[in-house]
């Protein structure tokens, strides 16, 4: 059993990481911003202990881990969406959010009088941007957002101050990540809610490829880093395929039972800006013998049952109502 620190633990894949590690009977700790929605961990609520506190907050970041001294940290938070906003205050938020939070993670735990002994961070394919696919681990970044820049320099921070530090910061790069609990601001679970509820729905890039990641496949890829005695600076963590969204779209109707013709589809020619999002994952098999194991459309349908069992159905009298994926 180790002692766990997991940053993020309410959000979607930090709530699954959670409950994972206490049912291998870890002693688990979570930090959970005050104000954050958390009803994701309310089934195991009581089972982990509660650090509330601001991951800004250098001071209350020291005495979380002087108190805990962790052996694995799970570092997760961080914000995926945020409106654009005048005089860049979108990116300014991002950097604190990303940079600031990490350094004054990094820098207390390498105060501790017994530090972790291995960091574990989850970045984003967003991070390669419009590098060539199939995205590997040494390729040079070319971020095409906000986002992607913010991960992407917290990335290359880290490579430069690992010398310094008494433990090893692994960045776990992300695909597309999906499964229960996941909001639906999201493509997929939205998608999902609007085929069981008869309402419209527009693909608008039918063409772009995605990497999907089935939310049990991430979970099992960062405890196996945890584990390994070996360590790397980045590791993709991704399938290595990308199907269009059309066929995802085509899947997801077929799944629910939805009338295909309620799916609108946008030009075959059009694109959201990177046309395929996908990644080389041969470093994580060869170093921590992981490689996705569910299929997406198993995965996909682990995610219906758990919409069909758990949320309640929209209005179905929004036909006119169209949502853009």
């Amino acid at each position: 059993m180790s002692r766990i620190l997991i940053t993020g633990a309410a959000g979607f894949i930090g709530s699954h990481l959670t409950r994972t590690c206490l049912d291998a009977r870890h002693e688990v700790h979570v930090v959970v911003r005050p104000g954050s929605e958390d009803s994701r961990l309310e089934a195991v609520d009581g089972a982990f202990i509660r650090h509330n506190f601001d991951l800004q907050s250098d001071d209350a970041m020291r005495r979380c881990l002087q108190e805990v001294e962790p052996e694995i940290v799970f570092h997760l938070a961080a914000r995926t969406r945020r409106r654009e906003e005048a005089e860049l205050n979108d990116a300014k938020a991002g950097i604190r959010e990303h940079l600031n939070s990490l350094l004054g993670l990094l820098g207390a735990a390498s105060a501790l009088r017994h530090p972790p002994r291995k960091i574990i961070r989850t970045g984003s394919l967003a991070e390669y941007g419009a590098t060539p696919a199939p995205y590997e681990e040494d390729s040079r970044e070319i971020p095409v957002n906000a986002y992607g820049a913010e991960l992407t320099a917290a990335t290359h921070f880290i490579g430069g101050l690992q010398t310094r530090l008494p433990f090893p910061v692994i960045t776990a790069r992300l695909a597309l990540v999906f499964g229960p609990r996941q909001s639906t601001e999201f493509m997929i679970p939205s998608f999902i809610e609007r085929c069981l509820a008869g309402q419209r729905c527009l693909v608008r890039h039918p063409s772009d490829r995605r990497d999907l990641l089935y939310v049990d496949d991430v979970v099992e890829a960062l405890l196996r880093i945890a584990d390994a005695p070996v360590s790397t600076r980045l590791v993709n963590v991704a399938t290595g395929i990308a199907p269009p969204m059309r066929e995802v779209a085509r899947l997801i109707v077929e799944q629910t039972g939805a009338d295909p013709a309620l799916i609108e589809y946008g030009s075959a020619t059009s694109t959201g800006g990177i046309r395929d999002f996908r990644a080389a994952p041969g470093r994580a098999k060869d170093l921590f013998g992981w490689s996705a194991r569910i299929p997406f459309a198993e995965g996909l349908a682990r995610t219906i049952a758990w919409h069909r069992a758990v949320v309640p159905p929209a209005s179905a009298d929004s036909h006119a109502t169209r949502k853009t994926v």
